[in-house]
């Protein structure tokens, strides 16, 4: 008999709605930093030096011109702050995809009627968990839209007695809990076989009666019991 098998497809792309999200964060920064010279610029007049400048508060920048020559102070640690902080903003959808990415190249899943195999990563990205289990032995599964569902899709749910393991990125999650949900109700409706006990040695019988022959022979016993022990002996054969 052919043993069914099924393979999850794994998603090695962000959706659409994911790329505008990532879109719109970027732009919340852009128009952040155009904001400083739009909203955030002040016009100042010097009576003592007799020159005009300007001056972005959100940034610490002065800028303006002496006799036709373009001037540019600012105080060098508050700048590098404001930067640093929009840089670390900015990047972080970088690093986000990067994992993301390493993610969805460990994750794996396939199933037959016996049991379940793939990977999947942990806590740390970088790490790899192989997954391996009875059918049997899980205890439910289902197809779930996590908090991040723009970034891994839907995601498989499998719960045992030794925990609960999330398999993200599934294109086909349904199909495949679907499944395996019929191959659950097939193991646990599977029937038990008896275990057979095991053949007890036949030449350990034939010792015996050959003692016993020993012992009528000797008189030890009588004919009667040679028989009856005899009878006995070959019922248990």
């Amino acid at each position: 008999m052919e043993t069914k098998e099924m393979k999850a497809v794994i998603s090695k792309k962000f959706s659409k709605s994911a790329w505008i999200l990532l879109a719109c964060w970027v732009g919340i920064f852009v128009l952040f930093t155009a904001l400083c010279f739009v909203l955030g610029k002040q016009k100042h007049y010097s009576p003592l030096s007799g020159y005009t400048y300007y001056e972005l508060c959100w940034l610490g920048i002065q800028y303006g011109k002496i006799d036709s020559e373009l001037y540019i102070d600012w105080d060098g640690f508050f700048v590098l702050i404001v930067f640093l902080n929009l840089f670390l903003l900015m990047i972080v959808p970088l690093i986000y995809l990067l994992i993301n990415r390493r993610k969805r190249k460990l994750t794996e899943l396939s199933a037959d009627e016996k049991e379940i195999v793939g990977s999947y990563t942990g806590f740390i990205p970088i790490s790899k968990i192989t997954l391996k289990m009875p059918i049997e032995k899980i205890d439910n599964i289902a197809a779930v839209n996590s908090a991040f569902y723009w970034f891994t899709g839907k995601t498989i749910r499998i719960a045992s007695t030794s925990g609960v393991i999330k398999i993200p990125f599934v294109v086909n999650a349904d199909e495949v809990v679907t499944f395996l949900s019929e191959a659950i109700e097939k193991a646990k409706n599977r029937p038990v076989k008896a275990v057979a006990e095991p053949e007890k040695p036949q030449g350990d019988a034939a010792d015996s009666l050959k003692k016993l022959a020993q012992l009528r022979e000797a008189g030890i016993i009588t004919e009667e019991e040679f028989n009856q022990k005899k009878s006995e002996l070959l019922g248990k054969m």
